[in-house]
């Protein structure tokens, strides 16, 4: 895919804004120790981008006598600990690149799997103003089916009142990414802790390492 005509960004949250998913990563190697887990990492990452409540309904479905409510919740609430008390980094680039999307009439949007709470949470905790950041943000909460199906981007794009193929949509997870094709965004894989596959290679109009190179693209700076 190329780049094409762009007037609005949408970001996902968990390691595209905050190094949030490498707390994620940890909270899940402790509750996998408590509870003794089946899961390996690979399980982890292919939830990575759904909602809470598709990744519980997944697990009930595969494993029906594993206690997945209470495993979790322990992960739920490890997570929210360290967010309460260090927060999550911001990445690299990320106040650089929305400093220019507003200063340069991009559209900004927030849309996230993570429930409306623990997303201000994390924002207050680094001093982030999210209405001066986004002109729109869509959560969890808001949409029936979760990544990858497309309709988070969906209804952000909609508040957006801009065409799908007029936004960017900034992802790390390989269900966020399948949700901006099937929703005919044009999609950019900002890498975290999932590796690209051959199929996002093939999809995404680029893929980076930090948001500091979507920045010099959209400057004009890189091919």
């Amino acid at each position: 895919m190329k780049l094409s005509k762009v007037k609005g960004i949408i970001f996902d949250m968990d390691g595209v804004i905050f190094d949030s998913e490498a707390v994620w990563q940890r909270a899940f190697v402790a509750a996998n120790e408590k509870f003794n887990s089946p899961f390996i990492e690979a399980d982890r990452q292919s939830w990575c981008g759904m909602d809470e409540q598709s990744i519980r309904n997944r697990l009930k479905e595969q494993y029906p006598s594993f206690p997945v409510d209470e495993y979790r919740e322990y992960i739920i609430s490890f997570v929210f600990n360290v967010i309460h008390t260090d927060g999550a980094d911001v990445k690299a680039g990320f106040e650089e690149l929305i400093s220019y999307l507003k200063a340069h009439g991009y559209k900004t949007a927030l849309a996230t799997s993570a429930k409306t709470d623990r997303a201000a949470l994390q924002f207050e905790k680094k001093g982030l103003e999210r209405a001066k950041l986004f002109d729109c943000e869509t959560y969890s909460g808001e949409v029936k089916v979760s990544k990858p199906n497309p309709e988070i981007f969906l209804k952000a794009a909609q508040k957006l009142n801009l065409p799908p193929q007029e936004c960017i949509v900034l992802e790390d997870s390989l269900n966020g990414v399948e949700a901006a094709v099937r929703g005919g965004f044009q999609p950019v894989m900002v890498i975290d802790l999932i590796a690209p596959t051959e199929k996002e290679r093939n999809e995404c109009v680029f893929i980076v390492d930090n948001l500091g190179e979507v920045l010099r693209f959209l400057k004009g700076e890189t091919k």
